[in-house]
């Protein structure tokens, strides 16, 4: 019997993170797939996701697939983040021709951030028969009744692209899922590899680490899943592109009912504890985090969950039950030490940084800051403020980011205005070796790039980070890290010198 679709997650972890792949970086289950094939699945559909991050590709591992004669095949394009989908394209080439090579017949569409942004410019460099745009649950269904089925006529669904004989042609807008609850009622968790296989990142389990007898820190990070409690995001910061997929700022939610039914599931059947909430923003409606807190109160499970939350939407009173049902880290964006590089991306920040810090912290909540260098504003003083800040706040963990114009965020389309868009995909990862920031007004890409890696090795090798560590996770997490920053990143920019 004929499987209806094959769901198909790109990866290639080696090339995107380098030597960092081995141990340090989280691998992450593909969020997207498991809400689109459990929805196309309770639809009667029959359904298959295979996971590159996991089960890798090769000629054998296609022909295992391509027996289960798949209908459609339907390769979706994302990462740990938004901005992660484009650094992932380089891989999905490779992957398309070889399918393609094999089983021309089969019609393959691409999905995902990219896709979304530049649907034409894909379908004109990629092996594939269609792109669908945004969430992508409607365009599969219609797609999946005109290729299987032979119902309906393709002009009538809603956010698809096709290649034509003059280019690529594109019917209506796609169509906005409104009830989520009903619509993407919750993960195909059975389709994945078993979540032993996937792992938190090393910090979000620090603290078990520090607790443990085992020397191998993959130990306590798995099994680890993501998922989202919302989608999308009400603010508009120039260099994000999560707009992308929804279309223009906002938010909507799932009920706490149904997604603490999720934790029901994955700790009762799965025995997981580590989480990450992949909302851009958890803590952003008050009721919705009090009535999470009631109901995983009831349950007091052990939990290790992460999340991302925005500085001024904090809500101080509800940390210290936030930390009792098992938000044990959050990670806001703090992105610039100068008020003035930030208002110029529509990053305006209402609340004192620090006090918001210090807010988590006597809650007993970890923090990871979010950092960026080469703001179009940027200077080496500006970048150094953002340095010294991030000393200050003396985070438990930190990320260095170089700012990237990802496609769909409006730093792209400013910089392909100015001609300043990579001419590679490989350019977007933040820790590949072909990394390509934006140059500022100011500073060169390769200017920045060495900033944010000498930033990078500024702090975590700076005392009072080391003393911080020793004091909250002990001096078995602390060897870790200098395993950790003991590893070379190359760098295209810094190697050759390049402007």
């Amino acid at each position: 019997m004929a499987l209806d679709i094959l769901f198909i997650n790109p990866g290639n972890q080696k090339a995107i993170y380098q030597d960092l792949a081995r141990e340090f970086t989280a691998v992450d289950v593909p969020v997207w797939a498991g809400l689109l094939a459990e929805s196309i699945r309770r639809r009667g559909r029959s359904v298959r996701i295979h996971d590159m991050n996991v089960s890798g590709w090769d000629a054998a591992t296609r022909d295992r697939l391509l027996a289960e004669r798949p209908r459609l095949i339907a390769v979706l394009v994302y990462g740990h983040h938004p901005s992660a989908s484009t650094q992932t394209m380089p891989v999905v080439r490779p992957l398309l021709q070889d399918l393609k090579a094999a089983a021309p017949q089969i019609p393959v569409v691409l999905g995902g951030t990219h896709p979304s942004a530049l649907p034409e410019q894909t379908l004109a460099e990629e092996a594939a028969d269609y792109v669908v745009e945004g969430e992508g649950l409607y365009g599969l269904l219609g797609l999946l009744d005109h290729v299987v089925d032979g119902r309906g006529a393709f002009e009538a669904i809603p956010g698809l692209w096709r290649r034509t004989a003059t280019g690529a042609a594109r019917t209506a807008p796609p169509k906005p899922i409104e009830n989520l609850d009903q619509e993407l009622p919750g993960y195909a968790w059975d389709l994945l590899p078993p979540l032993k296989n996937y792992r938190a990142h090393n910090w979000q389990c620090f603290q078990y680490f520090a607790q443990s007898q085992t020397p191998d820190f993959v130990d306590v990070r798995s099994p680890y899943v993501s998922l989202y409690t919302s989608l999308n995001c009400p603010h508009d910061c120039d260099y994000c592109c999560i707009h992308t997929i929804f279309g223009k700022p906002g938010i909507k939610n799932w009920s706490m009912e149904t997604v603490v039914g999720w934790i029901d599931e994955l700790v009762q059947k799965h025995g997981i504890r580590n989480i990450r909430f992949a909302d851009e923003l958890f803590m952003l409606n008050r009721a919705r985090v009090t009535r999470f807190c009631e109901l995983l109160e009831q349950r007091g499970y052990d939990m290790n969950i992460w999340v991302y939350v925005r500085i001024d939407n904090v809500f101080d009173d509800l940390l210290p039950r936030l930390r009792k049902v098992g938000i044990q880290w959050v990670c806001p964006g703090i992105e610039s030490g100068n008020a003035d590089v930030r208002a110029d991306v529509n990053k305006n920040l209402r609340r004192d940084v620090a006090a918001a810090i210090r807010a988590f912290r006597d809650a007993g909540i970890h923090v990871i800051g979010n950092y960026m260098f080469g703001l179009p504003h940027d200077t080496l003083e500006t970048m150094q403020q953002t340095l010294d800040l991030a000393l200050e706040l003396n985070c438990e963990f930190a990320n260095f980011y170089t700012v990237m114009a990802y496609p769909g965020s409006d730093l792209y389309r400013r910089a392909k205005a100015a001609g300043l868009v990579p001419d590679r995909w490989e350019a977007f990862s933040q820790h590949g070796y072909w990394t390509q920031p934006l140059p500022t007004e100011h500073l060169s890409a390769a200017q920045v790039q060495a900033f944010r890696d000498r930033a990078f090795d500024a702090y975590f090798r700076n005392p009072a980070y080391r003393a911080r560590v020793r004091d909250l996770f002990g001096q078995k997490t602390c060897d870790h890290l200098d395993k950790m920053i003991s590893i070379p990143i190359k760098r295209r920019l810094t190697e050759t010198g390049a402007p």
